[in-house]
This record gives structure tokens, C-alpha cells and sequence, in this order.
């Protein structure tokens, strides 16, 4: 009995709250055209919402619609043949014609077949009759299919099972599907329903790599995927259980879940600050003893012999030699400090950067003048060894900035054997409006065409940004990710290799940087969860990836007066140098930095082969001493609509010191 609390329960599980004067109106309908289940109604309201209306709400006038093409059509085809009963929810009608006139008609409820042939063999005058039995279940299997095809979601219904209500897209069945279980249908993006919008995906909007690599690169790795060897992929791992960790000695360690966050005090951030200090400084001298030597070397015309230094006199001894003194020290002479670069409180009000002393003991800070150089660049956190002169010992006029530490290209890959394709992704997945994930499911019909050896993906799969994840979904996010995970497994070849890196911001993540690893309940053998940052082995080659925009944050820090070269290959040579994933300090309101666990887990002891930066900066490859380093745009761009991807293949290099240009192609292609 269709009544007006069943209307509006039925609303409600769809997190609808219709006025009386619409619930009236649907007892209206119900009553004209013999509905008496309110369930069926409204299910037939929402099928008809979501394939004629897109997925409006009911009112009067798309009430009125419905009723026209959905219960008029089937009013009339019951007029036209009288003899047909429909069935509702169990009912069976029977119907036993006969050429005479002594027809008969009997219908019950809840009985078998056998038992209502032989109840209407016995009725009737003297004709033999034929029987016929209707039932709705063809019907109600249509009408949930098409609910089911919007993504509808009843959890208070019993009629069907919660699979029966996930997203279904019949005309590309090989296209994987991540629209969860939701109270409600969920529309598709706006930008993706413009069909008439012309799309540019494919489209190759940026290439590196010499002309003759290029024109041999086959970007499909299909060709091959029969013979090809199984891929050696090592990460350090920090886990509770040393024999848990991937043995490596030339890899630095990734943060593992038995990492504690958010424990280090004020006091422990100063040490690693200072620590910071002495290591970096030690390498800066190191670097300008070397080069004074070799100065003198030219300078006389003869070698001058290597002393030989005990290791706990080291540093001291190349404080020493270059010599360092502390920067609030007066001097008219040209003198040499080591600090760190920090922005002093008068900056607000016009005033200048300043530069912390490394002496531990007592707290040393010097305001910095910068007017001497016609071309300089620093950003706060940097350690710096400056050379100028310092009157009143309140003001140091800098003449020099050093900040390089010696650097050796990475070697070449010579233990590939063979090329290697990668294709690298990065978060947004899905549109701000829906949780379709169609730019995700399209990367993954690319790579279940093309077949690379490795897929890398950075995360946040689940932005906390994003409103439609609170107000739509139906289940917890941890269901919800084992879903997406499961779906990515099964829609790439059993060859490819899954590199899943987290991020801070994701719900499946703790708010903090350096982030865990992602965690799901089900085992995959190509399925591997990285945390952020992470320097991760690939038959050799060194792929260093974290999915903080660290360019981005570098160089809106950054503070420069006519600065050489472009920012992002000062970005990462400030991270080269620095060894750090993240060498700015203090970060921006939006980064959770744990100083405590990027001392330990942060670090990049060598430059990698490839360094991947996801960021919002335009994408780019860039060559930073031996390093491809790759943004590769966001696969979703939420202002165009249109997202992007990088595609590389790494070919075996002739010899250890190929430079990058010579043996790695990538294309940065519209998604």
C-alpha cells in the first residue's frame, strides 16, 4: 500500500526530502495506474530521472513527464489487450482462454505453476483452454539494471544486493569503473558530458631526448610483453622487523609503518637544524679548500702534497682552512660565515633577511645586505657559507654565496638489459563534481593497450578538498580505496608493475609529511605501496619520487635579484645539494612537516637517475645534473578539464657516463 511515509522513506534512502505537495502527487500516479509498492515507484522515478533528465530532482512538472511516458504507454498497451494482468511483487495472474464463449479466469497468489494448471483444467464449459502465465520479473531485472547503471545506491532495500548497485558502462566494457556506492546518482562531470567540445587527449605536449633516440622509441612495449624478464624492484623499507627491510646498502631508508610522527619537541628541531648546519657547512668547505688548493697549485706551478688528517679533525681542520668565523664577528676585512638563511620578524615592515650562526651554544643572527650583488638567490633554510665584510658586527654586506657541495652524476643504467617503459600519473584522479575516476580509467585502457613495464601513480586518491567524497559516498573510504586498488590490479596486464606513492592529504593517509605507505587488506603480487618521499631501484636505475609540490614551494620562497638560470633547475639543485627531499624551513601552512622523520627518511644521499615531482607548475622534463626530472601535470585538471601524463622508456645505455639526453625519451601527453 503505497502511503505517504512509505513515499517519503523511499525518498529519504536517497537522500531526497520531497514537499508534501510532491508526495501527494506520486499517491496520485500510484492510485491512477495501480501501483501499490512504494519501492517500485520510486525506483522507477529515479530510472527515468537519471536516462531522460539527468538526475533532477522530482517536481510537478517532471512528475507529470513520467507519468506520460512511463504509465500512460503501459495504460494503453493494457487496453489493448484486455487479457493481460500484470504481476506485482509475487502475484501470478492466469489466464485460460477458450474459442468458445464459456471462457474462464482465475488468478491467485503465492501458487505453483502445477497447482493453477490443474485448478484451471477443471473450470470452464466444455472448451479446452490454454494457459498462460505473466510475471514481472523480466521487467524488475531491466529496471534494476538501469538504476544500476546510474550508480544508485538503496541500502535499506532488499530486493537486490549492493553489487547489483554499482556503476556499469555497456558500451566499453573494458574500461575499469570507480563510482562507489552513493545515496544518490551520481551525475558525470560536466566538463566530460560536453560532447561537443573537441578533445585534445593524445596530444604530446612536451618530448625530451635527442631527435635519433626519439625516432626509434616505440612508446608500446606490447610487442615484447611475452619474453619480457621479471623486474627487479628494491626500496629500504624502515619496518618493525629488520628482516622485513629490502637489504641495499647505496639506498637511503623510506619512512615504514613503524615510524612514530609528530614527537619531536621544539629543542629536538633545533639539534637537527643544527646538525643540518655542521653537515651541509662541512661539504661547502670541503668544496672551496679543494678549489683554494688547486688555486695555489696554479698559482706556484707545482702540487703541493695531500696532508693526511685524522677523520675526528676533519671538520674542525676545514672550518680551519677556509676560515670560518661566527657571523655577528666585526671585521672591515673580508671574513667567511657559516649559517643558515632565515627571513628576521622586520621583514614585514621593509626589512632584511638575516643568516643564524652555526654555533650551537649561543644563539648568533646578523642581518644580511644583498645590495653588492648584482645577481643572487637564497631561500630561507638554506645553509649558506658567505664571504663579506660585517663593520659593526649588526649588518653583514655579503659578497659571495656558496651553497654547492660536490656532486657526481648519477652512472648510467647499464643493467637494464633492455628498454624500459614507464608511465607516470599524478594526482587529481576524478573532477571535483563526481567520483567517475574517468581520466584514471582511460590511463588505464592506455596502459592495458600499450603494456609499460612500470605504472607509476602518486597519490591522493581521496582529497580531503574534496566535498563530494562526504556528501555522496555511501561507505567508508577504506572500502572505497580497496575497490579503486582492486579495479587498477585487474584493468593493467599481470606484467606491469603498480607503484602506488601516498600523500599527506589524502583520507587514507596520516596528515603528515613524510607520509606512510598506503595499506589495503588484500595481497597483489605487482601491487606495491611506497611512501612519500622514496627512492625506489628499478633493475638499477634510482627513481627518486615525492608528491609534495616542492618546486612550487621553493620557488615562491625563493628571494633573488636577477638569479641565473630558470627556477625549476634551481629548485632542484637546492635539493641536490642540501641532500633533502625538502630543504625549506619554515614550510608553508599547507605541508605537515615532521623535521624529525625527513632528517631520517627525507634525505637523498646521491643524485637519482630520475627524480618525479608532481606539481602545478606546468609540465616539464629537465636535465639537472645527470637527473631527468619530470613534473607530469596532474592527470585531472580542474580549470581546463583536459590533464596530462609522462611516458618514458629508458634504454640501455652504450657506457656508464651516457649522459640522460643520449638513452631516456619522454613525452608528456594530454590525458
Amino acid at each position: 500500500m503505497v502511503t505517504i511515509q512509505s513515499i517519503k522513506e523511499q525518498f529519504d534512502e536517497f537522500g531526497l526530502e520531497p514537499s508534501d505537495e510532491i508526495v501527494e502527487k506520486c499517491i496520485q500516479i500510484c492510485n491512477r495506474h495501480g501501483v501499490v509498492d512504494p519501492v517500485e515507484f520510486v525506483e522507477q522515478w529515479f530510472a527515468y530521472s537519471c536516462s531522460k533528465l539527468g538526475g533532477a530532482e522530482p517536481t510537478l512538472d517532471n512528475l507529470r513527464d513520467m507519468e506520460s511516458h512511463e504509465y500512460a504507454n503501459r495504460s494503453r498497451k493494457t487496453a489493448a489487450n484486455p487479457s493481460l494482468a500484470r504481476v506485482r511483487h509475487g502475484e501470478v495472474a492466469v489466464v485460460a482462454s477458450s474459442s468458445g464463449s464459456g471462457g474462464s479466469r482465475a488468478s491467485t497468489s503465492g501458487l505453483e505453476a502445477g497447482d493453477l494448471s490443474g485448478r484451471s483444467g477443471g473450470g470452464g464449459g466444455g472448451g479446452s483452454g490454454g494457459l498462460v502465465i505473466y510475471s514481472n520479473a523480466e521487467e524488475n531485472e531491466v529496471e534494476n539494471e538501469v538504476l544500476g547503471s546510474y550508480g544508485c545506491h538503496t541500502p535499506k532495500t532488499k530486493k537486490r544486493p549492493v553489487s547489483r548497485l554499482l556503476a556499469q558502462t555497456p558500451d566499453k566494457p573494458n574500461k575499469a569503473q570507480f563510482a562507489p556506492a552513493s545515496y544518490s546518482p551520481i551525475a558525470p562531470s560536466k566538463k566530460s558530458a560536453d560532447e561537443e567540445q573537441p578533445s585534445n587527449s593524445g596530444n604530446v605536449v612536451y618530448t625530451f631526448g635527442n631527435a635519433f633516440l626519439l625516432k626509434q622509441t616505440s612508446w608500446s612495449s606490447s610487442a615484447t610483453a611475452g619474453a619480457r624478464p621479471a623486474l627487479s624492484i628494491l626500496a629500504q623499507m624502515h619496518q618493525r622487523s629488520a628482516k622485513a627491510a629490502v637489504a641495499s646498502d647505496d639506498l637511503p631508508k623510506c619512512m615504514g609503518d613503524a615510524c612514530k610522527y609528530m614527537y619531536d619537541s621544539n629543542y629536538d628541531r633545533v639539534l637537527i637544524l643544527g646538525d643540518r648546519i655542521y653537515e651541509g657547512g662541512r661539504e661547502i668547505c670541503q668544496r672551496l679548500a679543494e678549489a683554494r688548493k688547486q688555486q695555489r697549485e696554479r698559482e706556484s706551478g707545482a702540487s703541493a702534497e695531500e696532508e693526511v688528517i685524522p677523520e675526528d679533525d676533519r671538520e674542525a681542520t676545514l672550518l680551519e682552512q677556509v676560515a670560518i668565523h661566527h657571523v655577528d664577528y666585526p671585521s672591515t676585512d673580508v671574513i667567511t660565515v657559516l649559517g643558515r638563511i632565515a627571513v628576521h620578524p622586520e621583514r614585514q615592515e621593509g626589512g632584511r633577511l638575516a643568516i643564524v650562526d652555526y654555533d650551537e651554544m649561543t644563539l648568533r643572527y646578523t642581518k644580511l645586505d644583498f645590495s653588492k650583488l648584482k645577481s643572487w638567490s637564497v631561500f630561507p633554510g638554506e645553509t649558506v657559507v658567505l664571504e663579506g665584510v660585517n663593520p659593526r658586527g649588526n649588518l653583514f654586506e655579503v659578497r659571495k654565496v656558496h651553497y654547492e657541495v660536490p656532486l657526481a652524476p648519477p652512472p648510467a643504467p647499464t643493467t637494464l638489459g633492455k628498454p624500459l617503459h614507464m608511465v607516470i600519473g599524478a594526482a587529481p584522479f576524478t573532477d571535483k563534481d563526481n567520483l567517475q575516476y574517468d581520466k584514471l580509467s582511460d590511463l588505464l585502457a592506455y596502459c592495458a593497450e600499450n603494456n609499460p613495464d612500470v605504472l607509476i601513480l602518486t597519490g591522493p586518491f581521496g582529497s580531503t578538498s574534496n566535498d563530494t567524497l562526504f556528501l555522496t559516498i555511501a561507505e567508508s573510504f577504506e572500502e572505497y580505496f580497496e575497490k579503486i586498488m582492486a579495479n587498477i590490479v585487474t584493468s593493467v596486464p599481470p606484467t606491469t608493475e603498480i607503484l602506488i606513492v601516498s600523500n599527506h592529504d589524502d583520507l587514507q593517509s596520516s596528515f603528515v609529511y613524510p607520509s606512510f605507505p598506503y595499506k589495503i587488506s588484500k595481497f597483489y603480487k605487482n601491487l606495491h605501496f611506497l611512501p612519500d618521499p622514496c627512492v625506489v631501484s628499478i633493475n638499477g636505475m634510482h627513481v627518486a619520487i615525492t608528491t609534495v609540490d616542492v618546486v612550487r614551494d621553493l620557488s615562491e620562497a625563493e628571494l633573488s635579484v636577477a638569479p641565473s638560470g630558470d627556477k625549476i633547475k634551481r629548485a632542484f639543485n637546492y635539493m641536490f645539494h642540501h641532500r633533502s627531499f625538502y630543504p625549506l624551513n619554515p614550510p608553508p601552512e599547507s605541508v605537515p612537516l615532521d623535521v624529525d622523520l625527513l632528517h631520517h627518511f627525507g634525505t637523498l644521499p646521491r643524485v637519482p637517475n630520475v627524480m618525479i615531482c608532481p606539481g602545478d607548475l606546468k609540465p616539464y622534463v629537465r636535465d639537472v645534473n645527470g637527473c631527468v626530472c619530470v613534473n607530469p601535470g596532474h592527470l585531472t585538471d580542474y580549470d581546463s578539464g583536459e590533464g596530462t601524463f609522462a611516458r618514458v622508456v629508458v634504454h640501455p645505455p652504450e657506457e656508464p657516463t651516457a649522459a640522460p639526453f643520449s638513452y631516456v625519451a619522454c613525452q608528456v601527453v594530454k590525458s
